[in-house]
């Protein structure tokens, strides 16, 4: 049976070496990894790989998608953009699907994150979409909560790359190519371990403020999110996963 859409993962990372993941990651990363590795017994590179082992679990449970990289996927595909860390809903490709047949680009769906507040402006804004669940997001198109069609030539790579573009896409008058669905399609796993809970804007990180993320990160995972029991077992292998990260000594 053909795929109604492809799932492509943004960007793989080689987890399972330290020295191939020494070679990836980003410039002023290492004291945040070195304070990581002097933190917790776990190392950053072997937490991030169960992570990616829980989302790939996730994306292969998709109904009707197929896991690809960007070259194997066919021009005119429905393509649903996602992180190594995030996850879908059982049969958001059958309803993505279903929406763009109905004309347009493509579709998106509310956005979920399972996340700690980085700081009192991120909880502020928390605050006010649980308040004023109506109130516009400040990204239309969050890190996996749309699908677009794939233009020929890599057209719009760009868009299916970034949220960002894509929602100033959005934005500079193509809303009304984007078909709107109210489910819950989609969850954004920012974990302890993502470059913003870490702080992306900073230097680095101390000891301590990584011992606190881990106790809240604890019970994070033990919350239901709403709406989403497809989620449970990967909030639990996820609940499991930070019961695993223990302090060194």
């Amino acid at each position: 049976m053909e795929p109604l859409a492809y799932i492509w993962v943004r960007k793989t990372v080689d987890w399972s070496d330290e020295q191939t993941f020494f070679a990836q990651i980003p410039e002023g990363f290492e004291p945040k990894l070195a304070r990581w590795n002097e933190t917790f017994e776990t190392p950053f590179h072997s937490f991030r790989q169960r992570v990616a082992e829980i989302a790939r679990l996730n994306h292969s449970r998709v109904s009707r998608a197929a896991v690809a990289k960007w070259d194997r996927i066919p021009d005119g595909a429905l393509v649903l953009p996602v992180d190594d860390d995030d996850w879908f809903a059982p049969e958001v490709a059958v309803r993505a699907a279903e929406a763009q047949e109905l004309g347009g680009a493509g579709a998106r769906w509310p956005t979920i994150h399972v996340e700690d507040p980085m700081g009192f402006g991120h909880r502020v804004d928390l605050w006010r979409r649980r308040l004023l669940p109506f109130s516009p997001p400040r990204w239309i198109c969050s890190t996996n909560n749309y699908a677009l069609v794939k233009e020929a030539g890599s057209a719009n790579k760009e868009l299916l790359a970034s949220h960002v573009e894509a929602s100033r896409w959005v934005k500079a008058g193509r809303r009304d190519s984007m078909r709107s669905l109210p489910e819950r399609l989609s969850i954004a796993n920012r974990t302890i371990a993502s470059r913003t809970s870490l702080g992306h804007l900073r230097p680095t990180v101390s000891r301590a403020e990584l011992l606190r993320k881990s106790r809240r990160y604890r019970s994070i995972y033990r919350e239901d999110v709403a709406g989403c029991p497809w989620a449970c077992p990967h909030l639990e292998a996820m609940a499991e996963l930070m019961d695993e990260l223990q302090p060194r000594r």
